[in-house]
């Protein structure tokens, strides 16, 4: 059946009025609520953030506290999106004054886009990016000992003796990547105490003597740094932190396996891979993976100091880079446009890979996942977002991505006393600020677009699609199919009852068809629901809920087609 729309901004305004009073919320599945937004740079939502974000950070640059120290810390922030017309949505840079007027820095004196910065863990990102780029994820579920000869020999020993050995045989090239391996976080380096005190001060602490013929004393790490045989016969001494797959635990030492297998796949060097497949495709003249020259960098006080020249050899996977923040953002938009990978391949990377303890909180490959609850009156919105941060001497990072949306932000940070949780103090205020315009912004457009009357060309066939302040996603309203109600015939027949209140709200699939003459087809899939029923609050609910739609989707079919699915015919000129 063919649709035709008659445009109504007054359409809109009555739906808004007709059911601001209702209560029960609505409940998406899991994704965009509208259609990603591209109107940036016409949104009065995004320009009203941006101007917020703009006068909290110029606050932020004069304050000197402890929990600031805007004086000695400087940074850049750009938020991106994966837009032609708008590849950075906001931009930001503060030079620190110490860093200005500094006689002894051997770096740049002023932050801007290109300026370098060490990423710490955020190096992260460009390993698994690597080698999802080189080899893809078919070798997931495989066991790393297949390519890590040393591994392979000793993943016997957990079978004598668990609690002394990692069950290496059952650690697989996945369990790395996602932090489930079990194993040790670091091996001589970041923690091991034996190579940052003596022996009379780590007595004075409290530890036992421990002398240098005892196995378990590492003879390398963070120096001299272990090569490939001294790690493995060191990390091969450590106990297990759990047994594989139980729960995420950090650990360095997953990515560093993770280049050697990589490398014994392909034959050739983890280092000339990332610039095969990452560095070089992207054009990121201001990454480095190590010894990036002093002259391009942000250098608080000596590059010694900084930790600027310290490097961690073998372990270089896990947290030894450098870059920009502009490289940081072309990285980011990378992953989210698929340049590089498959799409199917990006999706499969932005899921979580295991929960954590705190509810809002999963892990990824190697993400860090923040699940954001918009405020919606009569609707539940979740929102994902994928992070990496990293810290590394006077260094700390942080790249984020919000799927929904196809936007992230990267924040890159230098400074001597660089205030705990900075990276993500600064993701906050970007978040409350940024995460509600979108939203607007994405409603905004899906107004212009769709919100109006359609009617069919013969037959008595119509509905009204409108958007609402306080609600996901497109609503349907006054849906007749050859003169029947279908609102209440349409939730009675997915929910198996007659609803006092039924609602259908349409969410964007993703799916399109763009043809060569440039008209489109796209999809899009409803929710049936009753704004009367009962709403479950969470304290009384361990396992019921009132937001399982996932559940619902394409239960009613009708020659084979879905009862839930509303296919749109866009023209050439349509644009968002």
């Amino acid at each position: 059946m063919m649709w035709v729309r008659i445009p109504s901004l007054l359409l809109f305004l009555a739906a808004v009025t007709r059911h601001r009073a209702v209560a029960a919320p609505n409940c998406p599945p899991l994704g965009p609520v509208f259609e990603k937004p591209r109107n940036f740079k016409s949104s009065e939502a995004i320009r009203a953030a941006i101007a917020s974000i703009t006068a909290v950070l110029t606050a932020r640059d004069a304050d000197n506290s402890s929990g600031v120290l805007a004086n000695d810390t400087s940074y850049s922030i750009e938020i991106f999106s994966t837009t032609s017309d708008a590849p950075v949505i906001f931009s930001w840079h503060h030079t620190a004054p110490a860093l200005a007027a500094a006689r002894n820095s051997t770096g740049l004196r002023k932050t801007d886009a290109d300026a370098v910065y060490r990423l710490g863990s955020l190096t992260k990102i460009f390993t698994i990016y690597t080698w999802l780029a080189q080899d893809g994820d078919a070798k997931w579920n495989e066991p790393i000992t297949k390519y890590v000869p040393e591994l392979a020999a000793a993943a016997g020993k957990a079978k004598m003796d668990p609690v002394a050995n990692v069950a290496w045989a059952d650690v697989t090239i996945g369990a790395l990547a996602s932090q489930l391996s079990g194993a040790v976080r670091d091996y001589g380096i970041v923690g091991e105490l034996t190579q940052s005190l003596d022996q009379n001060t780590a007595t004075a602490y409290g530890f036992p003597p421990l002398s240098s013929s005892d196995p378990t004393y590492p003879h390398c790490g963070t120096w001299p740094l272990c090569n490939r045989t001294e790690f493995f016969n060191g990390l091969l001494q450590v106990q297990p932190s759990y047994a594989p797959f139980v729960t995420p635990a950090y650990t360095n030492t997953g990515f560093q396996i993770l280049a050697y297998a990589l490398e014994s796949i392909k034959g050739k060097s983890f280092k000339s891979m990332m610039e095969e497949s990452v560095l070089r495709p992207l054009g990121l003249n201001h990454t480095y993976y190590n010894n990036a020259p002093t002259r391009v960098g942000i250098i608080p006080g000596s590059a010694a100091a900084a930790s600027w020249d310290y490097q961690l050899g073998d372990e270089s996977p896990a947290g030894n880079m450098y870059s920009s923040v502009a490289d940081i953002s072309a990285l980011g938009r990378s992953i989210l446009r698929s340049t590089i990978l498959p799409p199917s391949l990006t999706r499969r990377w932005l899921k979580p890979a295991a929960l954590t303890s705190e509810p809002i909180a999963s892990v990824g490959y190697p993400w860090g996942i923040r699940r954001i609850l918009l405020p919606e009156e009569n609707g539940k919105r979740t929102i994902d977002a994928y992070n990496k941060a990293g810290r590394v001497g006077y260094y700390s990072s942080l790249l984020n991505l919000l799927p929904d949306y196809d936007i992230g932000f990267s924040v890159l940070i230098a400074g001597p006393n660089i205030p705990g949780n900075t990276n993500f103090n600064i993701a906050d205020l970007l978040g409350v600020r940024l995460l509600p315009a979108l939203e607007a912004a994405a409603r905004e457009q899906a107004q212009a677009v769709y919100s109006g009357e359609y009617r069919a060309p013969s037959g008595n066939s119509s509905l009204r699609l409108t958007t609402q302040a306080d609600r996901p996603g497109l609503g349907v309203e006054n849906w007749i199919s050859n003169g029947t109600d279908m609102e209440i015939i349409a939730v009675a027949l997915a929910q198996g009852y007659v609803p006092a209140k039924p609602t259908i709200r349409l969410y964007p699939t993703g799916l399109e068809t763009v043809r060569a003459d440039g008209t489109k087809k796209v999809a899009y899939k409803a929710t049936f629901e009753d704004m009367n029923a009962l709403t479950r609050p969470w304290q009384d609910s361990m396992f019921s809920t009132d937001c399982g739609s996932w559940v619902t989707l394409t239960s009613v079919t009708y020659g084979s087609y879905p009862l839930d699915e509303f296919v749109f015919e866009l023209d050439k000129g349509v644009r968002w």
